[in-house]
């Protein structure tokens, strides 16, 4: 999560300029295949370790110094054989994934993301929806000829392995906060795909054991999926995507993409989908949308956060005062370990977020500077909403998203819908969220500069936000499409309707 202040505002506009000329130049002959020599990599990770030793606020959090030195101790020992850049970004993720903090995360180089930039789906030919921590349900058959692998049956297994080791073979690959696991099981669910052809690679055949809608177990071998790419032109994605509604803007579109409103005809509720807390959920938004529910007397109000992964702290904060019937706080603290980046590698904007943490943070002692936001008592809005609320949750619902909910939650016309949320009950890392930049394979890799703690009586246990009424997924609803969280909600409300009157 970022967070956004005039005086930032200023010094990105100063300072962005003189910024974008450092990054670094991508080489026109970068393949894939590309091997680092081990010691390439041994120095890659020594500078990671380094660096986060003397930046990162939580890295003993859920993990002892013990627990953390044997991680890396583990990638150093199996770095025997050079590594393509994949290889090793798998290798840094597993290494990275004992923090437990969903912020703490590797990416790709800049120029790997260029090579595969508008390459279509290839390789493995499903995807697939981690339901549980062993079933895996079929959400989409990339080859549209295939008239058997359809959507909402189950894979018992792949090649000989079964949907359990592939899920926990591929666990690790995504952060999560604590130990919740919805944030890596969504984030792995939404790109089935890329994550088995990271962790799988150059497969040709897949040998799918699996139910079909008779409930019958049956077995079959399919070719991986492959759509040739042109060489000769500019790599644009050729993969079939849907128009876009031509009376909208590019602006207009992705505005549409954050948020919506929605009264119900029969007047009994509202649904409020929020799928970010970024620059386009504008404040003024959220007053005309609370102003418009009083107005019209509105007795219930969904807000879907499911596919909400965080964004800005006081946007996330605007949103929680029309929810709260009290006077609060929003946070417990927010503190860093220090008042300056100290690396010896690149790390992204780090000029500005070391004026922003030099102005920003007030000294607690040599190891501890309090962020001087959001520490204070905040008033609900004087419009505030006051009757029913249900918050659809997933595991996707992360960062701001969970801040909010840590807040509402208990509150006596909150009820919260779904599964567990993957951002961290108890609190998260964010605020400042640079990407250090690895000196030899130029993996991006996140550094969060602040613990937040969003109380401190809360169960410091590493869960998520759990739901007051869980709602999962099932082959069922995946096949036939349905919304069980949504139609869980309105059947909450109109029983209550129905109650009332």
């Amino acid at each position: 999560m970022l967070f956004q202040h005039r005086y930032m505002h200023f010094l990105g506009i100063c300072f962005g300029a003189i910024l974008s000329f450092s990054s670094c130049a991508v080489t026109g002959n970068f393949t894939p295949e590309k091997k680092y020599s081990p010691q390439q990599l041994k120095e890659d990770v020594q500078a990671m370790e380094q660096t986060f030793k003397r930046n990162h606020p939580s890295l003993y959090w859920y993990s002892s110094r013990q627990q953390m030195d044997s991680s890396f101790a583990k990638a150093y020992a199996l770095l025997k054989d050079s590594l393509t850049e994949n290889s090793f970004k798998n290798l840094v993720a597993e290494t990275l994934f004992a923090i437990r903090c969903g912020h703490t995360s590797v990416r790709h180089s800049a120029q790997w993301n260029r090579y595969f930039d508008g390459t279509p789906p290839q390789g493995f030919p499903l995807n697939l929806k981690i339901a549980d921590d062993s079933t895996l349900i079929i959400t989409n058959n990339f080859n549209s000829r295939d008239t058997v692998l359809k959507r909402g049956m189950v894979v018992h297994s792949i090649n000989g392995v079964s949907s359990r080791q592939i899920i926990d073979t591929m666990f690790p690959l995504v952060a999560i906060d604590g130990h919740s696991k919805n944030f890596s099981y969504q984030n792995i669910s939404n790109s089935f795909q890329l994550y088995y052809n990271s962790r799988f690679p150059g497969v040709k055949k897949f040998a799918i054991v699996y139910t079909d809608y008779s409930g019958v177990q049956k077995n079959i071998v399919i070719p991986k999926f492959e759509i040739t790419r042109d060489t000769s032109a500019k790599r644009v994605t050729t993969f079939p995507q849907p128009p876009p509604a031509p009376e909208l803007s590019k602006r207009e579109r992705k505005i549409q993409a954050v948020r919506s409103f929605t009264i119900d005809s029969s007047r009994q509720f509202a649904t409020l989908r929020l799928n970010g807390f970024s620059r386009y959920l504008k404040h003024s938004y959220l007053r005309k949308t609370f102003s418009r529910l009083k107005r019209r007397q509105i007795p219930s109000l969904i807000i879907d956060v499911r596919n909400n992964g965080g964004g800005l702290i006081k946007s996330s904060l605007y949103l929680t005062k029309f929810i709260k019937q009290q006077p609060f706080y929003f946070t417990d603290s927010i503190f860093s370990s220090t008042r300056r980046i100290r690396s010896d590698i690149k790390v992204s904007k780090k000029l500005i977020h070391n004026l922003g943490m030099f102005f920003l943070n007030r000294k607690v002692n040599d190891s501890v500077y309090r962020f001087a936001f959001f520490k204070k008592q905040y008033q609900p809005k004087h419009n505030h909403y006051t009757g029913k609320v249900f918050v659809l949750t997933g595991g996707y619902s992360f960062s701001a998203t969970t801040m909010f909910l840590s807040n509402i939650k208990g509150q006596s016309n909150v009820t919260l819908v779904g599964e567990e949320t993957g951002g961290g009950f108890y609190g998260n890392n964010g605020v400042f969220i640079p990407e250090m930049v690895l000196p030899h394979t130029k993996l991006r890799v996140r550094l969060p500069l602040y613990r937040i703690v969003n109380n401190k009586n809360y169960p410091k246990n590493g869960s998520g936000v759990m739901p007051d009424v869980e709602v999962k997924p099932t082959a069922e609803t995946i096949k036939k499409n349905t919304d069980p969280k949504m139609e869980k909600a309105v059947e909450l409300i109109k029983t209550q309707f129905n109650v009332i009157h």
